[in-house]
């Protein structure tokens, strides 16, 4: 797999790109909430060709609170909530849709508080179907390895 490489993206937490580009990988395992360690094996970072309707994804609010402990509010107009994310939402340049993939995947045996502590609070969002999408970056230095769209590291 290299960068430009077409690719599936799977449905789960996305944020937009702005947010990881030019970290760390340690830096964005503190970002997004995952355990320290979790991308020490790695990680690609997947920008999406097409951006999902209102149907296909869900409100995850922000990393400082993990999507396992999101419990949705009833009194809010969820359908405007979604189309107003959508609206910042884009597919190339700065606001352009993101998902990391650690190459350490989910375990089921850990706990979810241990596996996705609180992030820094960035917003993130719950896809329910698979999106196309492109590699945009591959880094492999832990912890040091930087995302830089369009570089392998």
């Amino acid at each position: 797999m290299k960068v430009g490489d077409p690719f599936l993206v799977p449905p789960g937490c996305i944020t937009k790109e702005k947010f990881i580009a030019g970290k760390t990988a340690r830096e964005i395992e503190r970002i997004l909430g995952f355990h320290a360690g979790r991308l020490s094996h790695g990680m690609i970072v997947v920008t999406l060709l097409e951006l999902p309707e209102l149907s296909q994804f869900d409100l995850a609010g922000y990393s400082n609170r993990p999507t396992h402990k999101v419990t949705p509010a009833l009194d809010l107009n969820l359908d405007l909530l979604r189309r107003t994310a959508k609206s910042g939402w884009a597919t190339e340049g700065f606001d352009r849709l993101a998902k990391v993939l650690p190459t350490t995947r989910h375990d089921n045996h850990l706990e979810l508080d241990y596996q996705y502590p609180p992030g820094l609070g960035v917003p993130q969002w719950v896809t329910k179907v698979a999106l196309r999408g492109r590699v945009a970056g591959i880094v492999n230095g832990y912890p040091d390895g930087r995302y830089v769209p369009g570089k392998n590291t």
